[in-house]
C-alpha cells in the first residue's frame, strides 16, 4: 500500500470508522497507522494472515462505499476550499485563525 492509499484510508476512517467493527478498526490501526505488515498484524492479533487480509479488504470496501454514498469527505473538502477563498477577504488575524481551524 502506497502513501496516498494510506492517507486516503486514514481520512476515510476518520469519517466512517465508527461504521466498522471493533476488529476491523483494530486491524486498520495496526496495518495503516502503525505500518505493520499483514504477517505482523496476524502475529499481534493471533489470527491468520488471510483473516487479516480479508478484514482489511472488507474494511477498505466499506469505507469507500460509505464515501461514495454519503460524500462527507469530498463535501468537507469543498467547504474548506470555499472558506479558504473567502478568508482572503477577511482581515489577516481572522484569516489566519480560520485557516488554522480548517487545517486541523
Amino acid at each position: 500500500m502506497n502513501i496516498e492509499e494510506r492517507v486516503e484510508i486514514a481520512i476515510l476512517t476518520k469519517y466512517y470508522g465508527a461504521l466498522l467493527t471493533d476488529r476491523q478498526r483494530d486491524i486498520l490501526d495496526l496495518y495503516v497507522d502503525n505500518n505493520l505488515s499483514l504477517a505482523e498484524v496476524s502475529t499481534e492479533l493471533g489470527i491468520s494472515r488471510q483473516a487479516v487480509k480479508d478484514a482489511l479488504d472488507t474494511a477498505f470496501a466499506t469505507l469507500k462505499q460509505m464515501e461514495q454514498k454519503l460524500n462527507f469527505v469530498s463535501r468537507d473538502q469543498k467547504i474548506k476550499n470555499i472558506l479558504k477563498e473567502k478568508a482572503s477577504q477577511i482581515n489577516e488575524m481572522t484569516r489566519l485563525e480560520i485557516i488554522s481551524i480548517l487545517e486541523d
